[in-house]
């Protein structure tokens, strides 16, 4: 019970912040910068796997670990996050 308020918790300070990140950012790539962040924090790591595991999808980690890698491509993306 109280993992689970920590969490929803921590999600809603994320958020937060990455919505002043991704200003001018397309909703997808708002979204996949906040679960970003998300996975960072709860899994300690920067592996796409470790990431991919603390979001618990319903889905195969491969499709996320793929969905992850293709977003971390996106021009925009380090556009909009790489200081001028």
């Amino acid at each position: 019970m109280q993992d689970s308020r920590v969490r929803t918790r921590l999600k809603a300070q994320l958020t937060k912040v990455s919505a002043q990140l991704c200003e001018g950012l397309s909703k997808p790539l708002s979204q996949f910068v906040s679960q970003m962040l998300f996975g960072v924090q709860s899994s300690q790591d920067v592996k796409l796997s470790n990431i991919g595991r603390s979001l618990g999808e319903d889905i195969p980690l491969i499709q996320t670990e793929k969905r992850l890698s293709r977003n971390l491509k996106k021009a925009e993306l380090e556009r909009q996050l790489t200081p001028q």
